[in-house]
């Protein structure tokens, strides 16, 4: 069964609600967290392990890290994205190069990350897979 594009994991109870403040009309979020992943593979297409990924917003000019969670997903894939940066985007989405090395390989790929209904990080636009070189 290949990895979801969005991997959403309980940080409580799945069925509890909590209010998100967006704006001046509160919304009603689940409490899950949103987890955004891509799937990195050598040119032969094996899994590539090791990666240190950074995201750029290409319209402020915001890098940051982005750690990485020990057996969240399986080898060659990545967290590129999650609600801890939903406050980087634009709810509507914002272009944001995602870069990722492991000291002999690299990748460059271009998403759009939103936060669609205000509440959980979300791709809008990006790849599922990418080739490092």
């Amino acid at each position: 069964m290949p990895i979801r594009s969005t991997l959403l994991t309980t940080l409580a109870a799945a069925l509890l609600l909590t209010g998100c403040n967006s704006g001046t009309s509160p919304k009603v979020c689940t409490a899950l967290f949103a987890l955004i992943s891509v799937t990195v593979v050598d040119q032969q297409g094996n899994p590539v392990t090791g990666m240190t990924i950074t995201d750029s917003v290409l319209r402020t000019h915001a890098t940051f890290t982005v750690p990485q969670i020990e057996g969240v997903f399986g080898p060659g894939n990545y967290q590129v994205f999650s609600d801890n940066f939903s406050d980087q985007v634009r709810e509507s989405g914002d272009p944001v190069r995602v870069a990722g090395r492991n000291g002999t390989l690299s990748f460059s790929a271009d998403f759009v990350f939103g936060v669609p209904g205000g509440c959980h990080a979300g791709k809008l636009a990006g790849p599922d897979t990418v080739v490092a070189r």
